[in-house]
C-alpha cells in the first residue's frame, strides 16, 4: 500500500475503513489499530480478528470512512 505522509492520517481514519488484498478478495474492515512494538510495524485488525501488518500490505487497497 503506498501512502504519502502516512504520518498526517488519523488513526481514526483507519478503523472502519474497508481494505481489499486483491481483486478477488471482497474486502474486510478494520476493527481496530496495534502496534507491534519489537517490530516497530503497525497491525490492522480485521472484522475476524486476523491481524495484518501494513508491511504485507502493499498492493492492498484502502477505502477510508472518514473521521468519527
Amino acid at each position: 500500500m503506498k501512502v504519502k505522509n502516512f504520518s498526517n492520517i488519523p488513526i481514526e481514519f483507519l478503523i472502519g475503513s474497508c481494505i481489499t488484498l486483491s481483486d478477488e478478495d471482497e474486502g474486510r474492515y478494520i476493527k481496530d489499530v496495534c502496534v507491534d512494538l519489537e517490530k516497530h510495524s503497525i497491525i490492522l485488525v480485521d472484522d475476524n480478528g486476523n491481524g495484518m501488518y501494513w508491511e504485507s500490505l502493499r498492493n492492498a487497497s484502502i477505502q477510508f470512512q472518514g473521521g468519527r
